[in-house]
């Protein structure tokens, strides 16, 4: 351990280089696995506008990757999404319940995307393990089409800025290197280098955000996170066995099963200290909000054994029928908001949770089947005032 510890804070690999630009060795989009079909309405949409229901179901497709794109005097509020298997993306008019499909694009094996924040751009995973590939797309509306670049890249995690970028990483033969993309000029960045190679990243919103990386969790050994600021790494004082985490500039909700008993924190950057929440919550399972004051989402299960937790939910061995619940910023405590079996009659296993920028809505993904469901936090009424 001293010796990995040396390496991450002293090793030239972990210092800061000088930024390296290029062309992110992309490939043509001719490859014939991906075939534009004719464009045609989507079916009937499950969004009922009528309906006085905070949660609603948005899609019976399965969701690959999700934006909402606000609203403006000449756009209605909607969502995009990409469709898993067949890489297909729709739209949702949420003011008044209607699905066009707006690419007819078919990416074959399409398993997780990120759009960009204008919805121009998207970054998609086609297969698993080691059939994974890779593809940047650009969405043209006009004519139903996604024009796809395959990216060489051997990518192991992305996500997408508030200024329309992506954030990814790649793995080396010893190390885990994050990297910034520009889409409109294909051009790619080093932000920083780790001497670790299996990591989960938890990325902000924009590159000067901070960036959290831990290695791969389980309950049997005892994890330690790190703080990325400006290509700097910090190694955080949060640590424990199946620990994960979700943080901001100015938080971070962490767990770890301490002695077979699943238990959940919030870490508070400036004091350094961390209170124990009310609550057990899975990381992966909540979304926090941005500033120094955000609300923040969880959802929850009440499961009878949390003694090999958390692998057990990873793993899909136990069942999950979630409420959700807001926890205040200091941690301190937890608002219940709602039951959503009760109001739904289906068991929800909530992930993706993503909370609008004016924290009126709350997005999430039902792990089951991967529909797209939304909560109103903020009912309309309350927003237009």
């Amino acid at each position: 351990m001293a010796v990995w510890v040396y390496m991450l804070f002293f090793s030239t690999t972990a210092n800061n280089e000088e930024p390296q630009y290029g062309d992110l060795e992309v490939g043509d989009t001719t490859d014939p696995n991906y075939q534009d079909t004719i464009n045609e309405k989507a079916e009937e949409s499950v969004v009922d506008v009528q309906s006085n229901q905070r949660l609603q179901q948005l899609t019976t497709r399965p969701v690959a990757g999700f934006i909402e794109l606000s609203a403006s005097t000449t756009t209605p509020r909607e969502v995009f999404y990409m469709e898993v298997g067949t890489g297909h993306v729709y739209s949702i008019d949420l003011t008044t319940g209607a699905e066009d499909r707006i690419s007819a694009t078919t990416i074959t094996g399409a398993q997780t995307a990120e759009f960009s924040k204008n919805g121009l751009y998207v970054m998609v995973q086609t297969g698993f393990s080691s059939q994974k590939e890779f593809l940047l797309g650009e969405l043209n509306v006009a004519s139903s089409t996604l024009t796809t670049t395959e990216l060489y890249e051997p990518i192991t995690s992305f996500s997408s800025t508030n200024d329309n970028q992506f954030l990814y990483s790649i793995q080396t033969n010893a190390s885990t290197v994050g990297k910034i993309f520009n889409p409109t000029e294909f051009t790619s960045e080093t932000l920083f280098t780790l001497p670790l190679r299996e990591t989960i990243i938890e990325w902000g919103s924009d590159v000067t955000d901070s960036h959290y990386v831990y290695p791969k969790t389980t309950w049997q050994l005892e994890n330690f996170a790190y703080q990325i600021q400006n290509g700097n790494a910090t190694r955080m004082t949060v640590s424990g066995y199946g620990m994960s985490v979700q943080g901001n500039d100015h938080s971070v909700l962490y767990s770890v099963n301490n002695n077979q008993e699943y238990q959940s924190y919030i870490f508070n950057i400036k004091s350094k200290t961390a209170i124990k929440l009310p609550t057990a919550q899975i990381p992966e399972k909540c979304a926090l909000g941005e500033g120094e004051s955000p609300v923040t989402i969880c959802a929850n299960t009440e499961y009878q054994s949390t003694s090999l937790f958390p692998d057990s939910w990873y793993k899909g061995e136990v069942s999950s029928a979630d409420r959700l619940w807001e926890i205040s910023h200091d941690g301190k405590t937890a608002k219940f908001l709602i039951d959503t079996e009760q109001e739904s009659g289906r068991k929800l296993d909530i992930t993706q949770l993503e909370v609008t920028d004016n924290e009126a809505y709350v997005y999430f993904v039902n792990r089951a089947d991967r529909t797209l469901w939304v909560y109103e936090r903020i009912t309309a009424d309350v927003n237009q005032n």
